[in-house]
Parts: structure tokens; C-alpha cells; sequence
């Protein structure tokens, strides 16, 4: 059965297509949670808390220019630990590039990013130190 109108003209296997694509492309409903000290994948676009009950040194590598561009990575902090995350020269920040985001010891601190030409471009933070 296809279904016509003034701006669509799908089957239904293209409109299960098509909705099974936007789904794909909403936030995750329950961010993972980082528990430990690791990397934080740079090809996973996602919303990350940690939670951690102490200080977590995490390191994000280099998005692939040109192929995860518009990508965005979320961390938060849900504990009250001055977490780190290292990603050297690639974090973008509106001044020189900076190798480390260092999160104050609060929940709630953390940062967003953007995937851009090979650079993470900081959209936003809260309670981060960037050096």
C-alpha cells in the first residue's frame, strides 16, 4: 500500500525505512554510564555520565575528518570528583587549542562536543577548566 500526498510518496517499506533512520538519530534514552577510567569512543555520537566514585582520567581520540563530522559527545558528571579528559590538541574552546578538560569536583560539571575537520569544537561546559 503506498501513501501519497501533497509531500510524501512512500511505501510502507520506505516509511519503515525512513522512521527506523530518525529513530536511529534520537539521543539515547539512557546515557551509559562511565564507571571507569578509558576512552570515550570518538565515532559514537551519545550522552556519557560518569559515575565513578572517585576521580576518572578519560581520553577521547581524533574524529575522522570529514566522516563523523556534526558528531556530539556529551559528558556529565553525576559525582562530586574532578574528573579529567584528555584529548591532546584537539579540543576547540574559542582560544588555542587545549589538551585537557578538567572537570570541577561537583555533579553536574561536564562539557559538549562537536565533531569538525578532525577537532572536538567545545558547544558548551559547565563547571570545566580547559588547559
Amino acid at each position: 500500500m503506498a501513501i501519497q500526498g501533497p509531500f510524501i510518496d512512500v511505501d510502507q517499506q520506505g516509511l519503515t525505512i525512513a522512521l527506523n533512520q530518525l529513530i536511529n538519530q534520537l539521543p539515547d534514552a539512557l546515557p551509559p554510564k562511565v564507571q571507569a577510567a578509558g576512552a570515550v569512543s570518538p565515532t559514537v555520537s551519545g550522552n556519557y555520565i560518569i559515575t565513578a566514585g572517585s576521580a576518572q582520567a578519560l581520553t577521547l581520540a581524533a574524529p575522522v575528518a570529514g566522516t563523523v563530522d556534526g558528531l556530539r559527545i556529551n559528558v556529565r558528571s553525576s559525582t562530586a570528583f574532578a574528573h579529567t579528559l584528555t584529548a591532546t590538541g584537539l579540543l576547540q574552546t574559542g582560544a588555542a587549542p587545549v589538551n585537557l578538560a578538567t572537570f570541577a569536583a561537583s555533579a553536574g560539571a561536564g562539557l559538549e562536543l562537536m565533531a569538525f575537520n578532525g577537532k572536538w569544537i567545545v558547544l558548551n561546559s559547565i563547571g570545566v577548566t580547559f588547559t
